[in-house]
């Protein structure tokens, strides 16, 4: 018998045989199943399910004629006018949806599950599963110990319970979060914003200018080399790894920061920080606080955004390393324009300014740095640095930035 035809207003089921059947459901919630061969299923009206066991079979559903199910034990993709999926058996298969607000189920297996368009939810289940997202109008619903799972994700998207693990794709900005959980998190080619979260997380950054956002020693960062300018933002301790560039402290603690053999901008927060550029031709802007900076090998900037800042210590500006302060026209006043280089009236020795164009007081005896907006005006000197190992100290070591 090769077709079969449900009547009625019953929810009944029918069942094909190893022929290629066509089986038509009635107006009631039919399962329509089509055994071997290769089958056409029509549902009509109705909450229908689908049984397959072959991508050769077609099915047939209109619009507005139920929500259906298709039960799959082999790879699907949902047709036309489908809304759910749920794949059976132990299999490692995959479901893909449509652009329907789809219900895609995975099996036990290891499943791919793709929700396309729409606003879909993903159930994993057992396995180790991996859930393809564009929106994060999505849901993904995974129970505890059900497999190490993970998201790729075209979007912006933070991990949600029971997720291990995140992969961006595509080249867009887009950033990934993770959740309570050990995650893998990895950026695409774009510029990424990666946070682990809390647990002991892997951060990945691949192509791009990435930011890694991390609270704990424990995470590990890993970034090749020639993968663009990337930047660790901490909120603890830390010491950048190979092949990242910058470091930025955050938070109010006392914490340090220490650079590697790069080129390494680091900033502190507003605490009293200890920053360490080590190798390289180093950046080392401490920012509020009272901070501590080594420039370490290479030629050196110690920068200096505000007249206000507090007072940092230098442990070892060289002049014949070329090592450099840096200030800010804008932050300082006093008539310091950007890219003009002090001059040698701006600058004197001692202990106060000597006349109203002096700026910049060095006292060789104490390594003290002062700044004077006037000169011998109204206005105070505000010691900005101490230099500990009192170094000769020019003009020309003394550059104004923005």
């Amino acid at each position: 018998m090769e077709n079969l035809t449900l009547t009625g207003t019953t929810n009944i089921n029918g069942t094909g045989n190893t022929l290629n059947n066509i089986i038509t459901g009635n107006s009631g919630n039919n399962i329509l199943n089509s055994a071997t061969g290769i089958d056409t299923l029509i549902g009509g009206l109705g909450n229908d399910t689908y049984q397959v066991d072959t991508t050769t079979d077609t099915i047939t559903e209109n619009a507005n004629q139920g929500t259906d199910t298709v039960q799959s034990s082999v790879t699907y993709t949902l047709g036309n006018n489908l809304e759910n999926l749920t794949l059976t058996g132990t299999t490692n298969i995959n479901g893909t949806g449509n652009t329907l607000n789809n219900i895609i189920t995975g099996n036990s297996g290891n499943n791919i599950l793709n929700g396309a368009t729409g606003i879909d939810t993903l159930i994993g289940g057992l396995g180790n599963d991996t859930y393809q997202v564009d929106t994060t109008t999505d849901t993904i619903t995974e129970n505890a110990n059900q497999g190490t799972d993970t998201v790729q994700s075209s979007v912006t998207y933070t991990l949600g319970n029971n997720l291990e693990n995140l992969t961006l794709t595509g080249t867009t900005n887009i950033n990934g979060t993770g959740n309570t959980l050990n995650n893998i998190i990895t950026g695409n080619s774009g510029n990424n914003i990666l946070n682990g979260a809390t647990g002991i997380d892997t951060l990945i950054g691949g192509l791009g200018n990435d930011t890694y956002q991390i609270d704990t020693n424990t995470d590990t960062i890993t970034e090749n080399a020639n993968q663009g300018t990337d930047t660790v933002q901490s909120s603890v301790t830390y010491t950048l790894g190979n092949n990242l560039e910058n470091l930025t402290l955050t938070g109010t603690t006392n914490i340090n920061g220490t650079g590697n053999t790069l080129n390494n901008i680091i900033t502190g927060n507003s605490g009293n920080n200890i920053l360490n550029g080590s190798d390289g031709n180093d950046t080392l802007i401490g920012g509020t606080g009272n901070d501590t900076l080594t420039g370490g090998a290479g030629s050196d900037k110690f920068t200096f955004n505000n007249r206000n800042e507090e007072i940092d210590t230098i442990t070892d500006f060289l002049s014949s390393q070329g090592d450099k302060i840096t200030v800010s026209a804008a932050g300082f006043g006093g008539g310091l324009a950007a890219g003009v280089a002090i001059t040698a009236a701006q600058f004197v020795l001692g202990t106060t300014a000597l006349n109203a164009s002096n700026r910049f007081i060095y006292n060789t005896i104490t390594g003290g740095l002062f700044f004077d907006g006037d000169g011998t005006g109204t206005l105070a000197a505000i010691q900005i640095a101490t230099l500990s190992s009192k170094p000769t100290l020019t003009a020309s070591n003394i550059l104004v930035l923005v």
